[in-house]
């Protein structure tokens, strides 16, 4: 996991100050430093304070206990409590992290060398695309768990009723599961739903380990595009980031003033004010409300599942050829990585 980019941030959440966050139980400081986004292991090499604590001051970080400041490349420039002169000690450098901003988010890899690029999307840097919706969720599950709900079109009738399925309509589309390199590419023809008024075409493609972007096609060349991705706090919790764009309706307020932004439940609108009325409706459109409510309403079913840790054995749990197509073919897909998951670990419910 650690050879693999993952999305840490969305990029408005990095600005002026330095900004916490945990990956792979790693706690890890993002800043921007030099005009770009830095990453360091989160801890001053002389006291084992965090830099999340400190403050930017110019190019720099300064941590908040001695006044430590360190460059863009983690090395020690400034100790103030030595006289001018002095020699800093060599070893006076952070750890740093590979880090990137792409599709409005940043991501980090605790690797020197990655596996494999950052995913791309090409809509999202199109200038007839525009970003309306933003969402960010925490949930105490693992990422995988998360992803693969994603993909679960059979839980739509019975989760989602009147968003994006019906219980009259149980069945599950027939869908082929094409490896493309790091990415496993599908798709079907949708009817219309509670989101979309018109038959669409939904096509996927998931990249390893926990990154997905869709595309919604209608008539006359409408279409959304959802890059959904997936931090990997620890084996035991993790946040969901959702950004959505479109090339149509692009006069809308979501779109001249927004993006709208979810988080945990929580409302802002396009200029940074808070909301609390907006789950009424006055100020967030109902497309947006719901797609909100989507995640609310997988949340509980997710944090409960269990094993905790997904089964990439398929002996551990039951799988139908025709709906489970997509999760047979991503827990393929994951066992290749090497990662060594155990379901049946001490203390984990069965």
């Amino acid at each position: 996991m650690r050879e693999n980019w993952h999305v840490v941030a969305l990029s408005d959440d990095v600005g002026e100050k330095p900004v916490s966050v945990r990956l792979l139980d790693e706690r890890v400081v993002l800043c921007r430093l030099g005009g770009r986004v830095r990453a360091f292991q989160d801890l001053c090499v002389h006291r084992g304070t965090p830099l999340s604590l400190g403050w930017v001051d110019g190019e720099e970080l300064v941590c908040a206990y001695h006044g430590w400041s360190y460059n863009g490349d983690g090395k020690c420039t400034r100790i103030p409590s030595v006289t001018p002169g002095h020699p800093i000690p060599k070893k006076a450098c952070l750890i740093p992290y590979l880090a990137e901003e792409r599709h409005g988010l940043v991501w980090v890899c605790l690797s020197e060398s990655p596996r494999a690029p950052i995913p791309d999307a090409p809509e999202l840097g199109e200038p007839g695309y525009h970003v309306f919706f933003k969402q960010k969720h925490y949930w105490k599950c693992t990422a995988a768990r998360a992803i693969e709900n994603f993909v679960d079109l059979g839980h739509f009738p019975w989760v989602h009723e009147g968003i994006l399925g019906e219980r009259e309509r149980p069945l599950t589309p027939d869908m082929k599961v094409e490896r493309d390199g790091e990415s496993l590419r599908f798709g079907y023809q949708n009817i219309s739903d509670g989101l979309h008024g018109a038959a669409h075409k939904r096509l996927y493609r998931l990249t390893r380990p926990f990154t997905i972007y869709q595309w919604k096609v209608e008539g006359e060349g409408r279409a959304e595009v959802y890059l959904f991705s997936v931090t990997p706090h620890s084996a035991r919790d993790c946040t969901r980031f959702l950004i959505i764009a479109r090339n149509y309706d692009l006069d809308a307020p979501e779109v001249v003033q927004g993006p709208v932004r979810a988080e945990n439940g929580e409302y802002r609108l396009g200029d940074g004010s808070s909301a609390k009325s907006v789950r009424a409706g006055n100020g967030l459109p109902e497309y947006a409300n719901a797609l909100d409510t989507i995640a609310i309403q997988d949340q509980p079913i997710v944090e409960n599942q269990r094993p905790e840790e997904l089964p990439l054995d398929l002996a551990e749990e039951l799988h139908l050829k025709g709906p489970d197509v997509v999760a047979i073919a991503y827990r393929r897909f994951m066992a290749e990585l090497g990662v060594d998951i155990d379901a049946k670990a001490p203390g984990r419910a069965g």
